[in-house]
């Protein structure tokens, strides 16, 4: 089959590599050459995607790659055949084979899995290693904080499988009251304390995500989990103030067609807005089935000439529209910016998220396959920038 241009569809996300080098190293300079550095690449490395970032994170210094499932581990071990892949999420069960052929390392919350994992690992002569999750206080999987000591002393008897994490995670450490953030700390370091007292102790405790990094740095350990500031982005407001990120991910578009619309013409679906007065409207292509979420109705903007344009009438499956009345010279081909910077103005993916009442994890994450991603380094990304 013929190659087809990369331009076909004119709907792309710049992804600045050079940017997530950096984030990475200043998560490296908060935490301290000591503390080995997990960066989460599930979701498609939170809508950026997996192999660039991936390969970006371990030349920037990271020592972990941070996977849901087994399917993105089993992905990514293909290309990363000496990296270790730990899977966050729980539902090993049928999959240990896998896990053990491909020297893929899970959390682990069940004794039930332990075995499975011990007897696959004596199949191939090799022995497995886990990290224990341990609930503080999340309420999603891990094992009791109450509990874990028995646990962990019952999981360390299993022949064949080797204890080499603890860990557990923080239910709202992006949040600016940490007394519940602190008391999970506290919680997860007793039973630290009670398993070492029994004897045994894993190489890796780690519970810090990027939250805690930002605002609790006792909490390093000897691993850190950064997710979304690696892309650039704090996980709250107020954390912006302590470290320097850069955002990652600029979402554009061009404008596709324009038409004068005259005082009471309806624009899209459901005909919920009504010209008020004569104006230009903007058909973007790009709309739901591209990840841009139809909550941005008649509330979100986009840059078009470094000026603000409000998007107008229903977000359909693959178009929007918006008013660009004010905007002088506006035309088709026009370069639009749904999510970055334009000439002076930006729009951050917390801004989107903030006008559509959810969050940035999810504004990314969310980023559809239709959307091209073109990887450019920090003085690329610079000057396209200072081009818009």
């Amino acid at each position: 089959m013929r190659t087809l241009p990369a331009n076909l569809f004119k709907t792309w996300a710049e992804i600045d590599l050079g940017a997530i080098a950096g984030n990475i190293r200043a998560v490296r300079e908060r935490c301290g050459a000591g503390v080995k550095i997990l960066v989460g690449v599930k979701a498609d490395a939170y809508g950026h995607g997996v192999f660039p970032v991936a390969r970006t994170a371990i030349k920037a210094g990271a020592e972990w790659l941070g996977v849901s499932h087994v399917k993105e581990a089993l992905e990514l071990r293909g290309y990363f055949p000496e990296v270790p892949i730990l899977i966050l999420s729980s539902g090993m069960a049928g999959h240990t084979e896998f896990i053990i052929r491909n020297r893929l390392t899970p959390v682990v919350c069940s004794l039930e899995i332990a075995r499975d994992l011990a007897a696959a690992a004596k199949e191939t002569g090799t022995i497995a290693r886990a990290h224990v999750m341990v609930d503080t206080g999340m309420g999603r999987i891990g094992v009791w904080h109450e509990t874990a000591p028995e646990f962990i002393r019952q999981f360390a008897g299993i022949d064949g499988v080797v204890i080499e994490g603890i860990c557990s995670h923080f239910a709202c450490a992006d949040e600016e009251d940490t007394a519940f953030t602190r008391e999970q700390y506290a919680r997860f370091r007793r039973v630290l304390e009670k398993v070492e007292a029994a004897g045994i102790r894993a190489p890796l405790r780690h519970i810090a995500n990027s939250g805690a990094l930002l605002s609790i740095p006792e909490a390093d350990l000897d691993l850190v989990r950064p997710g979304l500031m690696v892309y650039g982005i704090p996980p709250a407001p107020h954390l912006t103030r302590s470290i320097d990120l850069k955002p990652a991910l600029t979402l554009k578009t061009q404008v596709a067609f324009l038409k004068t619309v005259q005082p009471g013409r309806t624009i899209s679906y459901g005909r919920s807005y009504v010209a008020g007065k004569e104006t230009r409207i903007a058909t973007l292509p790009i709309g739901y089935a591209d990840g841009f979420s139809r909550a941005h109705s008649n509330r979100g903007q986009v840059l078009i000439r470094g000026e603000r344009a409000p998007i107008v009438g229903n977000v359909t499956m693959d178009q929007l529209m918006v008013d660009v009345g004010h905007i002088p010279g506006a035309a088709v081909g026009d370069e639009a910016v749904l999510i970055g910077r334009q000439g002076e103005e930006e729009i951050t993916a917390t801004e989107c998220a903030e006008r559509i009442g959810t969050i940035s994890y999810e504004v990314l994450s969310q980023l559809g396959k239709r959307v091209s991603r073109v990887y450019l380094d920090g003085e690329e990304a610079k000057s396209r920038g200072q081009r818009a």
